[in-house]
């Protein structure tokens, strides 16, 4: 190879050192500096999405939060027994039976008109926090159903 640079006249080494020099600049621009440009505007758009989502996800947690404080059960304080009784004859249920069972759950035996069943059951759940975890209705008269279900406080 030293032969053959040296068999070229000056002009044709000054020709292919600037040829060779071309080639190195593209080489380099095409090869490392353009990619890694790319790369950099890429990783600044998928910051600016992630800073983006970031913000919706703050501003939906603030709001679920917001709305948790807002719709906090009213009965959080009241003994389940004593909320399940003042619910049902608040709904027209007639109390059969209430007792408090054992890790704080409740036995309720009531009975009234099937339109007032199922509300009073979603109004537990809703307004304070009281799940039916075992729900057994039986159909009585015309119209009536007969309930037997035990309740407890979800957590919150």
């Amino acid at each position: 190879m030293m032969d053959w640079w040296t068999t070229r006249s000056r002009r044709e080494q000054m020709l292919l050192g600037a040829l060779g020099g071309l080639l190195l600049l593209f080489v380099f621009w095409f090869g490392l500096a353009a990619p890694l440009r790319g790369a950099s505007k890429d990783a600044q758009a998928h910051l600016a999405r992630a800073l983006a989502d970031e913000a919706v996800v703050d501003a939906a947690a603030a709001e679920i939060a917001r709305l948790g404080e807002a719709a906090a059960p009213r009965g959080r304080g009241a003994p389940v027994e004593r909320l399940v009784a003042q619910t049902a004859e608040a709904a027209g249920l007639e109390i059969i039976r209430i007792e408090a069972g054992e890790g704080g759950t409740v036995q309720a035996v009531v009975m009234g008109p099937s339109t007032a069943v199922l509300p009073w059951i979603a109004q537990l759940q809703a307004e304070h926090a009281i799940a039916a975890r075992h729900l057994t209705l039986l159909k009585g008269e015309v119209g009536q159903l007969d309930v037997d279900a035990t309740f407890a406080g979800v957590a919150p």
